[in-house]
């Protein structure tokens, strides 16, 4: 069962507000903007300092989140409610909530990726997660998959 860009979302920001504490219990409902708005701000001020608790991640690191967060500040600059924003939007601000999360929990293999796709034969957009260790593997296979093609075809007419 897939899970919904609210619950991702509710999820990722309450493992962020945890992450330096014990865990906390995922919320029943998703969080606000403001409050979401209000924890990017104060983590963004600690990532900026050079000799705070957040100084063990490498800037390659520290880059990736702030990239994020920006994406998350942007997509939600004017916003009040997350119902204000499309099916794509929330998705969007959920994955960047969710590249932040695995960055500060340093498990990027199990941030959680969606994205909305057209299911064959038809128009339909669905949305589809995976983690990104799945996307990776999957990825690899699929290029494993392709090479072997081509070696087969090669192979069979004497290229």
């Amino acid at each position: 069962m897939r899970s919904s860009p609210f619950l991702a979302l509710a999820l990722g920001v309450s493992l962020a507000l945890s992450a330096g504490a014990a865990f906390a219990q995922a919320p029943e409902q998703p969080q606000s903007v403001s409050e979401i708005l209000q924890f990017q701000h104060a983590l963004r001020e600690k990532i900026d300092k050079p000799n705070g608790e957040y100084s063990r991640f490498d800037a390659g690191q520290l880059e990736r989140m702030k990239h994020a967060q920006d994406n998350v500040f942007r997509m939600l600059s004017g916003v009040n409610s997350l119902n204000d924003l499309s099916e794509n939007q929330k998705i969007e601000v959920s994955n960047s909530l969710d590249e932040v999360k695995a960055i500060l929990l340093a498990n990027e293999g199990n941030r959680l990726i969606c994205y909305r796709e057209k299911k064959i034969g038809t128009n339909l957009l669905t949305k589809r997660c995976e983690t990104y260790a799945d996307r990776e593997a999957h990825a690899r296979e699929s290029e494993r998959a392709m090479r072997d093609m081509s070696r087969s075809y090669q192979s069979t007419n004497g290229g």
